[in-house]
């Protein structure tokens, strides 16, 4: 090799060394900037490292100082995911700190709030303290065997749970056949208080009042008529304010529910006697299984938002009765547009309305069938809509789970000509013509 030739390929060999090292330079600069910056982007599917809209609107009206305590080992990839998102939390409002705990290293502590798995948080406030267990935060179908990471949705709720100047409660009413918080509603009363609602039974038999704290009563599918007494407390608990689900069982000949039915007509909703079929919108070909549609109102604006379909099994028929005073809303409905589920409201000044929300079906909110597609997110809903002093907050758990990219029609062949033909292509001709231009030179 000539001393001349040899000069050019040390010159050029020199010349790549250093422009690769002035590359990965710079790359190694910018991840650094980039590593302190409080700029960052979410590129996951669900934008799983993402606060929701729904949770930074709810952070920033939080006006008090919140202590999060998280027992685990802070290493663990669900404690760093707990991290990121409490990051998030903190740039929205940093009047919420938090601690990951190792459980090993603070038996103290795990003594103090009986800690009894890893992943258990605890929210405490000026006001009171709330306790997460991990299968909130973590919650798992059994079906499928798939995890959600619901860490947003429970955390935020517990914030505003331990933040709120009062906590809604429900009484269940019970001693006229309905279904009972403590065998058939089990899950629905767990439901309500995750999102930190306050649930208790209570028969109306032998008393002249309901109780001074209800927020919410729930009547859910009487088989036995209240008497006009009751009635009479009924009516008295709406006329001041009250909030009420009524929820009737399907129609049966012979049934005595006149009472109940008056009351619903007083506040603008009409019981029919009949069982609604729908040949268009069913479940599994059963026409009395409803697979309602939904007229907007604020009750069902989640379900219609994320398009998620509710079982409504053996309504009744429900109208709007016209000679009453309150504003009725058709909430749920058939295909041929016969109501399932109507919300009547009337305004008493400016800090008080009444509010009814009346179904023609009781089982949806059953043990057995509540769980089904998005029956539960009506009784969420009901709660918006109540407008009740402890707020709510319904954002959707996060999965880590990849979903499979389905390639339709001509994509697929597509993207095996760009891949596998054009780009190395392109970089055997582009590499050819480097190399005898160099030759060349």
């Amino acid at each position: 090799m000539n001393k001349k030739k040899f000069q050019k390929n040390l010159r050029y060999g020199t010349n790549s060394v250093i422009f690769t090292i002035a590359v990965v330079g710079v790359v190694i600069l910018i991840n650094l900037m980039l590593g302190s910056s409080k700029l960052k982007w979410d590129l996951t599917r669900d934008k799983i490292y993402s606060l929701s809209e729904e949770g930074q609107n709810a952070l920033k009206n939080v006006n008090e100082e919140v202590e999060i305590l998280f027992f685990a080992e802070p290493s663990d990839s669900i404690a760093m995911d707990v991290n990121q998102l409490y990051e998030n939390m903190h740039s929205v409002n940093d009047k919420i700190s938090m601690q990951i705990l190792d459980p090993m290293k603070n038996p103290s502590l795990v003594n103090e709030y009986q800690i009894d798995s890893m992943y258990t948080s605890v929210v405490s406030s000026s006001k009171r303290t709330k306790q997460i267990p991990a299968y909130d935060l973590i919650r798992t179908n059994y079906e499928t065997g798939e995890q959600y990471f619901d860490g947003e949705g429970s955390l935020i709720q517990a914030i505003l749970d331990v933040t709120a100047e009062k906590q809604t409660k429900v009484y269940i009413l019970e001693g006229h056949g309905e279904f009972q918080k403590d065998q058939d509603l089990l899950v629905l009363s767990s439901l309500l208080e995750q999102k930190g609602v306050l649930v208790e039974s209570y028969s109306l038999t032998g008393k002249t009042s309901l109780p001074e704290d209800a927020d919410i009563i729930y009547i859910i599918g009487p088989q036995i008529d209240y008497t006009s007494e009751e009635i009479d407390v009924l009516k008295a608990y709406l006329d001041k304010g009250g909030k009420m689900v009524l929820a009737f069982n399907y129609y049966t000949e012979g049934e005595k529910l006149n009472n109940l039915k008056e009351l619903s007509a007083a506040y603008g909703i009409t019981v029919e006697d009949n069982i609604l079929t729908d040949p268009n919108r069913n479940y599994s070909g059963d026409e009395e299984t409803l697979i309602p549609e939904y007229v907007y109102h604020e009750i069902i604006e989640k379900l219609e938002e994320d398009r998620i379909a509710t079982i409504i099994p053996r309504a009744r028929g429900l109208s709007v009765n016209e000679n009453s005073d309150m504003a009725a809303n058709v909430v749920l409905q058939t295909s041929e547009e016969n109501p399932i589920a109507i919300a009547s409201e009337k305004e008493l000044d400016d800090t008080k309305k009444t509010q009814l929300f009346v179904i023609g079906n009781a089982f949806f909110a059953h043990d057995q069938v509540i769980g089904l597609a998005g029956n539960s997110e009506i009784f969420f809903g009901a709660l918006k809509w109540f407008s009740t002093d402890s707020a709510v907050v319904d954002i959707p758990p996060k999965t880590y789970t990849s979903e499979p990219l389905v390639l339709i029609g001509s994509q697929a062949l597509l993207i095996f000509g760009i891949s596998v033909l054009l780009i190395p292509l392109f970089v055997f001709i582009f590499g050819g013509m480097i190399y005898f231009r160099r030759r060349s030179l």
